[in-house]
């Protein structure tokens, strides 16, 4: 089976139906229902036009007002989209310009702007969600890549030669929850965030060079669980 599937969208709300929910509500003094942002929350489904349609958790469109072509790759975490339009035959802009992002199965995805236009947009889906939203995806750039002949013998270069070659790069984000700023995923930023915890903050510094992908990513779970974000959810999945 290949990685690209064409989601029928007849079928959506089907599979929608069948997946768990999970998620915790409470509400506030005002009886609008609140619920904790965890790693695994899951979304409202539907479109959203803007950060704060996917903040509120309130999709704009639902998926069975919709009909496009979409492909999704469940390996890379990301949807790409040719056509997405409502389904009433009046209404015939396609939406992909328009729209922010949306939430499929749960799992919000984000429109990626990218540097060249492509044939498909791209749309990447957060795997963490909380206060700190993570989510990664590929693109292709051109990089310059430097080739060395080394004396066998004294093992130093005595010459050097560079071609530009178009590879693929990827791409680490977060997404800050309670603001919608997008930030680069590395300790720098990390260091940043983290500065309104001295504790994690203290574990992140103390972390050695081989194991550092792995516990800068523990921090962010850790610190996405010690400071608890929520959203507003008129109708929880």
């Amino acid at each position: 089976m290949g990685k690209n599937w064409i989601l029928d969208f007849s079928f959506i709300i089907g599979i929608v139906l069948l997946m768990g929910g999970g998620n915790l509500f409470a509400q506030d003094s005002a009886g609008i229902q609140q619920a904790v942002v965890t790693k695994n929350y899951k979304f409202n489904d539907g479109i959203y036009f803007s950060f704060a349609d996917f903040q509120k958790n309130s999709p704009v469109l639902r998926w069975d007002e919709m009909q496009g072509n979409v492909f999704s790759n469940p390996e890379a975490f990301t949807v790409k989209a040719e056509i997405l339009k409502r389904k009433s035959p009046e209404m015939t802009e396609n939406l992909l310009d328009s729209i922010w992002g949306f939430s499929m199965g749960g799992i919000p995805y984000i429109k990626i702007e990218q540097e060249k236009e492509a044939p498909l947009v791209l749309f990447a889906g957060m795997r963490v969600r909380g206060k700190l939203c993570y989510f990664t995806y590929e693109v292709r750039e051109e990089k310059e890549i430097v080739f060395s002949a080394y004396n066998p013998v004294t093992y130093q270069p005595f010459r050097s030669s560079s071609e530009k070659r178009n590879m693929k790069v990827k791409k680490e984000k977060i997404l800050l929850f309670e603001t919608g700023k997008i930030m680069d995923y590395h300790y720098e930023n990390m260091a940043v965030i983290l500065g309104d915890d001295p504790t994690i903050l203290r574990a992140l510094n103390q972390i050695e060079d081989w194991e550092f992908e792995e516990k800068m990513f523990k921090c962010l779970l850790i610190y996405n669980d010690r400071h608890e974000v929520r959203t507003t959810a008129s109708t929880p999945n």
